[in-house]
């Protein structure tokens, strides 16, 4: 059974579809099937990817409207199922006692068939995310090395212990991923000491590897491509595959955290 991957965060610009971008085309480079699931009506997993978001969507699957395995589109950097703008109208549209368990069930038939399932999510904790964080066995928080992630990392964590108790006992928050790093100045060093506090304090922890702020992650994605493929000698690459053997050794050991 593949284990479903889930990066959340209430805060914009954190790098969650940067490194969902990464993690599947870094682990589908080490020789595993992977799927990512775009969650997010933005779309940016989608076209960062390189896929016209036209077609058959997430949102199609959700709603009943295609089976789950006529959504899925290959490329040489791992599989994706789409989203476009309709899934803004996901919490009107998905209704019903069992709306939150949509993703879980469609996923069930495809979990012997990868070995990972990444969830790119919204920055917007409604049905979709709540989606998300059902079907997923382990979570990931993207935060900006900054003081209003550091404010919302709190917020989420809340969530996730609510979500942990009612609806998903098996959720695991496997750490934090400071992204937009500056090594280098005081304030981040400042910083990085209250995340690791805060996370303490919340059973988790920092992960040891640290994405360094860098243009070429925005120039990669207007490129459609992924970092890793891009610019692999960039500082950003370098920090992206520390982080994905960080992972993958996490989940080998099953060391993780109760969300």
């Amino acid at each position: 059974m593949s284990d479903i991957i889930a990066l959340i965060t209430k805060k914009g610009g954190s790098g969650k579809t940067t490194t969902a971008q990464a993690l599947t085309a870094g682990f589908t480079a080490k020789g595993l099937k992977v799927l990512a699931v775009d969650l997010d009506g933005q779309a940016n997993l989608t076209y960062s990817m390189g896929v016209n978001a036209d077609g058959v969507t997430i949102f199609d699957v959700l709603t009943g409207a295609v089976n789950i395995r006529d959504a899925v589109h290959h490329t040489d950097r791992g599989d994706i199922i789409t989203a476009n703008s309709r899934l803004d109208l996901a919490d009107m549209k998905l209704t019903g006692a069992g709306r939150n368990l949509l993703l879980k069930n469609v996923l069930e038939g495809l979990r012997l068939e990868y070995d990972l399932i990444i969830l790119d999510t919204l920055p917007f904790f409604g049905v979709l995310t709540l989606n998300a964080l059902a079907a997923s066995n382990g979570v990931i928080i993207p935060a900006k090395a900054d003081v209003f992630n550091l404010n919302m990392f709190k917020r989420t964590c809340d969530m996730l212990n609510s979500v942990h108790q009612a609806l998903n006992a098996d959720l695991k928050l496997y750490g934090v991923l400071l992204t937009h790093f500056k090594p280098n100045t005081k304030n981040t060093r400042d910083l990085l000491g209250l995340f690791e506090q805060e996370a303490k304090e919340q059973g988790t922890h920092i992960f040891n590897s640290k994405i360094r702020e860098t243009v070429s992650i925005q120039t990669a994605q207007a490129m459609q491509k992924d970092i890793l493929t891009y610019q692999p000698k960039s500082n950003a690459a370098q920090d992206y595959n520390a982080f994905i053997d960080e992972l993958e050794s996490l989940i080998k050991n099953g060391d993780n955290n109760n969300g």
